[in-house]
């Protein structure tokens, strides 16, 4: 079916409907007027429209149980219309029960083929009811009216800024310019945190070569008077010896003192000074150990199990509830499993005790053993003479002292030390001739994170430029000569567009119009609305006894409704005003 984008009503009949239980019709003009008190039928009839056209009351509730006169069993509401062809169609609804009938020119429809046919209920309401876009939807309007807006092309927008916008924008993907920016704020962020780790290590750098110059010469002191107090050791140690002849003097005598006996002895002695007691009782002492340890571990469970039972609680132990007559049973039940683990812990510790003690007299006995074997040897060696042994020992002495004393040896290891020390120091001395180079590497890199922050500014910057030139170029499609919404904010520090919603009329919130305002603010709306789908509507102005000035020249169909205290009329202005000239031009 064909969408039918302007019409305007003819005819209303009515029946079982609110206050209307037998059939009740009325007429429409391109411009009525509807005058009645409280209860007479005005609201009535902008429900009966609203039902007809979306099933539900001019206010858009969901349920329509109130709609349904008191005395009737099922309700029936028929429009007949005139579309933008001159073309006259009927449509009715009519609900009896929990079943709804919809009936357009004889042919049965459903509400997705009303909607089809005119339009989705939001999108009629705020046609048909002039404020009730504001009163209703405001809330979701932003989402609303962007369904409605034209589509604003990225090449339309770019054809509005300047040369170097463009050049700067030109390849990019801009559908989504929010996320767009979003992941460039996150790169940009990600430099930033890199330029200030480079600072911090470029920081690091100076102030180690900072140091490392104020000390050199510290360093290099100490140093000098280590190696000269060192190289003086050194120099007295051998001065006047030839250690190579004492060497071979040693090494003489140890060979004429290399007979089998002594070298049996010395192998003997140096195996006995050497021999190690090995325990055979240390595997068995390692598991009792770990089964004392399982005993120990199981008491303490039981004694938490015992601090836990509480009356009405589930006995661990036999899963039996806990009450105050079995209380004393379950305890004594637990303690007699504590008191047997106990026991046997206990027996392991006395049984572990005992290996210990033979562990214990074994390794005495194996170092009584060890010690008479050594001196039998020392006693063996002794027979054999003593005199070249003791000549080696006084040589080895001589060959490792020199002329120094055993304090002036430990001086000159001592010093041996602090001047390897030293070199190394110097050596880290020298690999801080390396640091500019390194500082010159990190400046040339926070360089690089320099012009890389600056692009990505600046590309935030037009992309933000882009985003308030996009909304700006939306907004004008919902320019309208009183009335102002706002669906969007541009942050001026970053550019970025906020989502917002704000309805104003000549500056007011809406929230602080009248009644003739709000009334003249929605009929701006009906107007925009109108403008950007294409639909032309016939609007039921309700309170038309509130507006206070002239409305300005509304499109299509108007239906005026006052609130007057006379019985329900309908009158045609147009129609009166037309038979009036008639009647003076005749």
């Amino acid at each position: 079916m064909k969408r039918i984008n302007k019409f305007h009503i003819i005819n209303i009949k009515m029946e079982g409907f609110k206050k209307f239980k037998e059939p009740y019709s009325i007429e429409f003009d391109r411009f009525t007027c509807i005058s009645g008190g409280n209860g007479q039928g005005k609201s009535t009839i902008a429900d009966a429209i609203s039902y007809a056209f979306c099933g539900t009351p001019f206010w858009g509730e969901k349920s329509c149980d109130r709609l349904l006169n008191s005395e009737s069993r099922e309700m029936c509401v028929e429009v007949q219309f005139v579309d933008e062809n001159g073309e006259i169609h009927t449509l009715s609804r009519r609900r009896s029960g929990s079943n709804t009938t919809i009936v357009f020119d004889t042919m049965n429809l459903r509400q997705t083929d009303v909607v089809e046919l005119f339009a989705e209920r939001d999108i009629f309401l705020s046609l048909f009811n002039p404020i009730y876009f504001i009163e209703k939807i405001a809330e979701d309007g932003r989402e609303f009216l962007q369904k409605l807006v034209p589509v604003v092309e990225q090449k339309d927008v770019l054809a509005q800024m300047s040369e170097s916008t463009r050049t700067l924008l030109e390849g990019e993907s801009l559908l989504d310019p929010e996320y767009f920016a979003k992941k460039r704020r996150e790169a940009l962020k990600e430099i930033e945190e890199t330029a200030v780790y480079l600072e911090g290590q470029r920081d690091v750098l100076q102030r180690q070569y900072d140091e490392t110059v104020a000390k050199l010469d510290d360093i290099v002191t100490k140093g000098n008077d280590i190696v000269s107090r060192k190289q003086a050791l050194e120099e007295k140690q051998f001065e006047g010896i030839d250690v190579e002849a004492l060497k071979a003097k040693q090494a003489a005598i140890a060979e004429a003192l290399s007979d089998d006996k002594r070298k049996r002895l010395l192998e003997r002695q140096a195996e006995a000074v050497h021999r190690q007691y090995v325990s055979k009782f240390t595997e068995e002492i390692a598991k009792i150990n770990a089964e004392i340890a399982a005993l120990s571990a199981q008491c303490q469970k039981i004694i938490a199990r015992a601090k836990g039972v509480k009356i009405g609680d589930t006995c661990p132990t036999c899963h039996t509830v806990v009450t105050e007559e079995n209380c004393r049973t379950i305890a004594a039940g637990l303690k007699a499993e504590y008191d047997d683990i106990r026991a046997k812990g206990q027996s392991a510790v006395s049984a572990r005790d005992e290996l210990v003690a033979l562990d214990k007299k074994s390794a005495e006995k194996f170092e009584e053993f060890r010690q008479a074997d050594l001196a039998r040897i020392e006693a063996d060696l002794a027979a054999l003479g003593s005199a070249d042994v003791s000549e080696i020992a006084m040589l080895e002495d001589r060959i490792k002292y020199g002329n120094l004393t055993p304090e002036e040896y430990a001086q000159l290891e001592e010093l041996i030390k602090q001047a390897e020390a030293y070199a190394n120091e110097v050596k880290v001395l020298y690999e801080a001739n390396d640091i500019p180079e390194k500082i010159k590497a990190i400046n040339k890199q926070l360089e690089e994170c320099a012009t890389k922050k600056a692009e990505l500014s600046r590309l935030i910057a037009a992309v933000g430029e882009y985003s308030a030139k996009k909304a700006e170029i939306t907004l004008q499609s919902l320019q309208m000569n009183r009335a102002s919404i706002k669906l969007f904010d541009v942050v001026k520090t970053t550019g970025e567009v906020k989502n917002t919603f704000r309805f104003t009329y000549d500056g007011k919130d809406y929230r602080w119009l009248s009644t003739s305002e709000k009334i003249k603010a929605g009929l701006e709306v009906s107007a925009l609305l109108e403008r950007l789908t294409g639909l032309v509507y016939p609007k039921y102005i309700d309170n038309a006894e509130c507006i206070t000035t002239k409305l300005d020249p509304v499109n299509g169909q108007v239906i005026l409704a006052y609130a007057r205290n006379v019985a329900l009329t309908v009158t045609y202005p147009l129609r009166q005003r037309a038979q009036a000239q008639e009647k003076v031009a005749a």
